[in-house]
């Protein structure tokens, strides 16, 4: 029961936290067979959060093991929201042998045609970067074709990547590979099954790789990170709708890096010579890339559309602004990674937000005036208005401040844009 509510909340949530999801590739997912989900890992637990919140498709969940040792009503609770502990080494020895339950449990899941989800890197890491994919997830699929004979099961690579895993309101590209079918390496398994392991290890990897916006070297990840920037902002992002299955900018972004991990030593620096020369005119000026990109958007039109939208801001956000604070306030002090810190945010705001709505509700009723009764059904959509006018301001801002600028220095950080909007 847990598991399908919490699909409605998650999906809805994914929604008010991210600015825009985008999903492609689903309509290549087969519907007649168990399916692998094959993911990488740069958050704590969000990547499987929200594939499962959004595709019915993904319904059973590897998750870390010592996540099952908060208790026994802890335990309960993530078993019937369909996750499945996975021990590491770090956790002992005595919990990495639960692993052989864990996946006698996995082998006759996908025996029966279930689908699992698995975050196929091992370790999480917020960082532009695939890691290297361990061999567990080929494992598991060997594992369930020796016990119950299922030739047809097949692998989908996902890339999950973030504008900024760590923010609110950024955006999340998931991109949904061609399916890997076992059936393609059960030939070299009759000959020698470490070689298959490998070999479809292999194939995850390079499939994966072609979806995961990966920044080579770590010296790069800030002059990686600016690109990405001035590439986002060339253009506002579409409002609705907040889930896109539409081909998204991923493409763009990928192509970018790869054009980055491409160049010799010699012309990456003289490209972060003129990546921090536009920076520090940046901040120099006090504006940023996006006010810049978008100065056009400040507009007395849209300063009139803000100040129309005014009140209804105003109730949305004071209206939802106790819940967002409250599951803040208690990641920032439970979170002991950066991994941890926007997984918990996501699931204390999305958790306050329920409580928090049950009890205006019950409120709402007590009281026995349907003028209450309706406040409260319209806060949420409200409470989106809300985050949508806060975007929109934000861009406006910026504009503003560009705007104010004279004309010599407005030019100056046009021009120092350009090599990168154009790289």
């Amino acid at each position: 029961m847990w598991y399908y509510i919490l699909r409605i909340f998650i999906g809805f949530y994914s929604k008010v936290y991210f600015k825009k999801i985008y999903f492609s590739g689903l309509t290549k997912l087969p519907k007649d067979r168990p399916l692998l989900f094959a993911c990488n890992h740069p958050t704590a637990f969000i990547d499987p959060m929200i594939v499962g919140g959004i595709s019915l498709k993904a319904r059973n969940f590897m998750l870390r093991g010592d996540m099952f040792g908060k208790g026994k009503l802890a335990e309960s609770f993530l078993k019937s929201i369909k996750c499945i502990p996975i021990y590491r080494f770090q956790d002992g020895f005595a919990a990495m042998k639960k692993n052989e339950a864990t996946l006698e449990y996995c082998y006759d899941l996908l025996g029966k045609g279930e689908n699992i989800f698995i975050l196929a890197e091992g370790v999480a890491k917020h960082e532009k970067r695939m890691r290297p994919i361990q061999k567990g997830t080929a494992r598991m699929v060997f594992g369930a074709y020796e016990k119950h004979n299922r030739k047809d099961i097949a692998i989908i690579p996902i890339g999950m990547n973030y504008t900024d895993a760590l923010a609110f309101r950024s955006n999340v590209y998931a991109d949904f590979g061609n399916p890997i079918p076992l059936s393609d390496f059960l030939e070299d398994h009759a000959q020698n099954p470490r070689k298959a392991i490998k070999k479809l290890t292999d194939r995850l990897s390079k499939e994966m790789r072609k979806r995961i916006i990966h920044i080579a070297e770590e010296e790069d990840d800030t002059l990686g990170d600016q690109l990405l920037e001035v590439e986002l902002n060339k253009q506002k992002e579409k409002a609705f709708p907040r889930l896109s299955y539409e081909p998204s900018r991923q493409s763009l972004f990928w192509e970018k890096i790869e054009r980055l991990n491409a160049l010799s030593d010699n012309q990456k620096n003289i490209l972060r010579t003129k990546a921090t020369s536009y920076y520090d005119q940046l901040q120099a000026f006090g504006v940023t890339d996006l006010g810049v990109a978008q100065k056009s958007y400040a507009s007395l039109w849209m300063l009139l559309a803000l100040l129309i939208g005014l009140p209804a801001f105003l109730f949305g956000i004071v209206g939802n602004f106790l819940p967002i604070k409250i599951g803040k306030y208690l990641a920032e002090k439970k979170a002991n990674t950066l991994e941890f810190n926007s997984s918990l945010r996501f699931t204390f705001e999305m958790f306050a937000y329920m409580v928090y709505f049950l009890l205006l509700f019950v409120l709402a009723l007590s009281v026995g005036s349907k003028w209450w009764i309706l406040a409260v059904l319209f806060l949420p959509l409200f409470g989106h208005f809300s985050l949508q006018w806060l975007d929109h301001f934000k861009i406006w801002r910026e504009g503003q401040k560009v705007k104010r600028l004279a004309k010599e220095d407005l030019a100056l950080l046009e021009n120092l844009r350009l090599p990168l909007a154009n790289f």
